[in-house]
């Protein structure tokens, strides 16, 4: 494993470099871009959905609500646990879960209590009802569409040469940035106008009174909406050192961007914001551009893996990678502690919503 030093230096922040893997490879778009949700809709769809099948709902147990889904399959029980800390994919031999003779006798298969403990020993089995409502499934399914995010906000900063903290960078001009900065903006998406715009905002102003500046980067990419929150299209305070404005917008981005022309490596200490989470290096190499990041304590792993050295040409599949990694670093960010809480307050609310409804 190596570790790139020369972009960004941690001093007292609580981010940490991310390390290189030996062998990895700049990739397209793969299966880690779907998320967890995405999963479990799908494998609810191709098991459950229009099979005979039972959903078993809890409106209070120790695991807070519950739905779970349970349909044998040839010699197997598939279980699809849906929890506030998230959702279990079970799969069981047929034969793990016992059934008493006179049950068996009757075709009647096993108590509810033995399959819930034959699937996981950690299942309230008495917090649970049987739901045989027609509108249960649907239900399910929705709650978990809900719950896939898609659209994306990032920061995107121009750090220019000479300069190593926050401060200097958000003091930036547009018209004084490089040329290499605005063929990097092209080549994430395009130049949209604000005013008027239909598509995902990003909390930017399109009422055409210009509180967010004219225009932003926007690009629709497999599926999901992304919108650039650039610095330098931002407005700019000649009386404000901090650029509030500015800060305001890329302070509350969970992943930052930063283009770097900079001799000197990034003084990661000096972002103040608690909400940056994940913040991607880029910096000019040749006919390409090398990538370095840097995540909080706390953010798990993600990918896909970073090459070593993490260097990519301006091509399509360039374009995956990063955007790719981008996304995903967002997404890892939510299992951070500052966003966990707040994730598992959402999903025990929907869980609770689709339960009091049929298991009462």
């Amino acid at each position: 494993m190596a570790t790139p030093t020369e972009a960004a230096v941690v001093g007292t922040s609580d981010f940490r470099l991310l390390s290189t893997t030996a062998g990895a490879k700049i990739t397209g778009v793969h299966e880690s871009l779907l998320q967890e949700c995405e999963k479990d809709i799908i494998w609810y769809r191709e098991n459950f959905f229009g099979k005979a099948h039972q959903n078993y709902l809890a409106v209070d147990s120790t695991r807070g609500p519950l739905a779970i889904s349970v349909v044998q399959d040839n010699g197997s029980y598939k279980a699809l646990v849906r929890s506030i800390q998230g959702s279990e994919r079970l799969t069981v031999p047929v034969k793990a879960v016992p059934v008493p003779w006179w049950r068996a006798a009757m075709k009647a298969g096993p108590t509810p209590a033995a399959l819930m403990a034959g699937i996981s020993r950690d299942i309230p089995v008495k917090s649970l009802k049987l739901c045989k409502g027609t509108s249960v499934p649907n239900e399910l399914l929705a709650m978990e569409e809900r719950q896939v995010i898609r659209s994306y906000k990032f920061g995107l900063v121009y750090v220019g040469p000479g300069q190593a903290t926050e401060e200097e960078m958000f003091l930036n001009r547009h018209e004084n940035t490089s040329p290499a900065f605005k063929q990097f903006l092209s080549f994430l998406g395009e130049t949209i106008e604000l005013r008027g715009w239909k598509g995902y905002r990003a909390g930017l102003d399109i009422s055409g009174s210009n509180n967010t500046g004219t225009q932003s980067l926007y690009t629709k990419w497999q599926g999901y909406e992304i919108m650039f929150h650039v610095s330098t299209f931002l407005p700019f305070n000649d009386k404000d050192k901090q650029q509030l404005e500015r800060k305001r917008h890329i302070g509350n981005d969970i992943v930052v961007v930063l283009f770097s022309e900079s001799e000197l490596p990034f003084q990661l200490s000096t972002i103040t914001s608690q909400q940056n989470h994940v913040i991607a290096i880029v910096q000019p190499a040749n006919e390409g551009y090398r990538l370095t990041m840097a995540t909080k304590n706390g953010v798990p792993a993600f990918t896909p893996d970073l090459p070593e050295p993490t260097i990519f040409d301006r091509e399509p599949l360039s374009r995956d990678f990063l955007l790719h990694k981008l996304v995903n670093g967002e997404r890892a960010s939510y299992k951070a502690p500052s966003f966990a809480p707040k994730i598992s307050r959402t999903r025990s609310v929907l869980l609770y919503d689709v339960a009091s409804k049929h298991a009462k």
